[in-house]
């Protein structure tokens, strides 16, 4: 922790793939949505070498580029998109999560009350044989569902002899029961650190379990880990997860240093077959990043650790900028907001803002830095507040509009219409999460009062503004699903069919372009992918039915029948 703060100072169904495929193919028959600038839709599309040669009408294409060398594909009425791009999510969670209990609520998992937790636990215990001494870890903990929050008490009581912790659903913290707190030397007698929460028995100062925010970030870190090799072999399933959803691009959002070893070293063994862009965590990698910023353009640099120089595809894999965080969860209540909650904090707290991660001066210097060295800042902020001190270090680092950066705000989430203007001024650009719309919105209503929970990711009036918006899972803390982010962007319904924010609804094509053309453009990759335009990468997927016309309502019925990277096959549907 120390090392974290003085940085701060200085500146977080598998389907096997098709054998021998061919170089060109003609897909005909069907529906290609290309998403162009004019909104194109045609009929059939020709891909040779892995990019795009040409769309247009069945007929057509078929006269043209029908030789017997060709493979043809008949669509049969399919449709065809842009692959789909995951603009933020934690890929890493991906290589890990199959050896994690799953403890969600409905409709992610099962656990609708403290006993379904612990019984789960128990289960995924006696299925994995986890033998006493070796650790449970759960994920997905929700107390927002609970008649109550769980505690090291009730962990203790059906676990004593293994340590536990339960990861909190916001992935900002977790439950750990006595033995797990004691693994960490943490007691009645370590103080809660300023930006973290240590929840503690009623009266006393006894620890009850729940950590968060700062007071978990060092627990997470030094958590047991499968071993390298171990999760190199996950790299085919993890990205089959992931490719089965639709997807092409994908991020892992939070990358820490040994991770970011881990994926260069698959990387290089040709182990990734979609294209990975990770975000180094600005406090976890500073070695990474004081050299690289320290001299930026000198090619003698030694810069193993990162792969290959920012923003660069290396087999697969690219960082695609530096990760900050400003403040928390929002459905954990440790985001930074203005004004009080309506309910008290996550520890009882009377008169609760929710927390910042670090001050505003550590961040305007950290944040100055990185853009004096052109690199990409792609930043964590939900809470009002934690906006407004993020906007102030761009303004505080000269940023403006047209400048080229595109510095992304991620979940951008509790926003009032003066920071959107902001936005605009400065020339950032939201990555939105409109599932918690539906996974939280009837929570952040009790928190936040209707009126200020109904502006959650304001995606609508953002594109009215000219903004370009993004729209993300935030794997695993939602399902990565992008059938379901547009679901919740067009339709904004809560679990207990509420609706919430109905002005900020948008259109079935705005949604679909939240995860394929405009995803394109926040990662700087619109020359390439986004669109399928002749010239550009044939990263495509064809769809059980068609995104744009499909009843809003029904979005959540389409299936992914075929993904495609590059021209080849990477995940087809039984």
């Amino acid at each position: 922790m120390k090392k974290s703060i003085l940085f701060f100072l200085f500146l977080g169904a598998i389907n096997s793939f098709a054998g021998s495929e061919s170089n060109e193919k003609l897909y005909y028959n069907g529906t290609v949505l290309t998403l162009d600038k004019d909104g194109k839709v045609e009929e059939s599309i020709y891909i040779k070498d892995g990019k795009v040669v040409e769309v247009g009408k069945s007929n057509d294409l078929l006269k043209k580029f029908g030789s017997d060398s060709i493979e043809k594909i008949d669509l049969k009425g399919k449709i065809i998109s842009p692959g789909f791009i995951d603009i933020h999510s934690h890929f890493m969670n991906a290589l890990r999560i199959s050896d994690w209990a799953n403890v969600s609520a409905p409709p992610v998992g099962n656990a609708k009350s403290i006993n379904d937790i612990l019984e789960i636990l128990q289960e995924h215990k006696s299925k994995e044989n986890i033998k006493d001494g070796e650790w449970i870890i759960g994920y997905g903990y929700d107390e927002n569902y609970l008649d109550r929050n769980l505690t090291k008490f009730d962990l203790d009581k059906k676990f004593p002899n293994n340590p536990v912790l339960i990861l909190h659903v916001s992935n900002h913290g977790g439950v750990l029961n006595s033995l797990a707190l004691d693994h960490f030397n943490i007691n009645k007698d370590t103080p809660t650190p300023k930006g973290g929460v240590i929840s503690r028995v009623k009266g006393t100062n006894e620890p009850e379990g729940l950590l968060m925010e700062i007071a978990f970030l060092e627990v997470f870190a030094k958590l047991p880990q499968p071993s390298e090799q171990e999760l190199l072999e996950k790299l085919y399933s993890a990205q089959q997860t992931y490719a089965k959803e639709g997807y092409t691009t994908i991020q892992e959002g939070a990358t820490h240093a040994d991770e970011l070893k881990l994926l260069k070293k698959g990387a290089n063994s040709n182990k990734l077959y979609l294209d990975i862009v990770s975000l180094p965590m600005v406090t976890d990698v500073p070695t990474l990043v004081s050299e690289y910023l320290a001299n930026p353009h000198d090619k003698n640099i030694n810069i193993e650790n990162i792969n290959e120089k920012f923003g660069k595809y290396n087999n697969n894999l690219k960082i695609g900028g530096i990760k900050l965080a400003v403040d928390g969860s929002p459905q954990g209540k440790t985001a930074s907001f203005k004004e009080e909650l309506k309910t008290s904090g996550p520890n009882g707290e009377k008169h609760w803002k929710g927390e910042t991660l670090l001050n505003q001066e550590t961040l305007n210097k950290v944040y100055k830095k990185l853009v004096d060295n052109n690199i990409k800042v792609w930043t964590h902020a939900n809470g009002d507040n934690g906006i407004d001190m993020i906007v102030e270090a761009v303004r505080s680092a000269g940023g403006k509009k047209g400048d080229g950066r595109r510095d992304i705000i991620i979940h951008s989430q509790i926003m009032h219409p003066y920071q959107l203007d902001e936005y605009v001024d400065l020339g950032l650009s939201p990555s939105f999460f409109t599932n918690h719309v539906y996974f939280w919105g009837d929570v952040h209503i009790e928190n936040l009062g209707e009126e200020l929970a109904a502006g959650i990711s304001p995606m609508n009036s953002a594109n009215k503004k000219g903004l370009v918006t993004t729209n993300h899972t935030d794997f695993s803390i939602t399902p990565l699903n992008p059938f379901m982010t547009m679901w919740t962007a067009t339709n904004r319904v809560t679990k207990k069919g509420k609706l919430l924010g109905e002005n900020e609804r948008v259109s079935n094509l705005e949604a679909l372009k939240a995860i394929t053309t405009n995803a394109a453009w926040q990662l700087g990759e619109e020359d390439s992918k986004g669109t399928l335009e002749p010239g550009k990468v044939a990263d495509l997927v064809i769809l059980s039915e068609n995104p744009l016309t499909t009843p809003k309502e029904k979005l959540l019925d389409l299936q992914v029948v075929e993904t495609i990277k590059g021209g080849k096959t990477v995940y087809k549907a039984k």
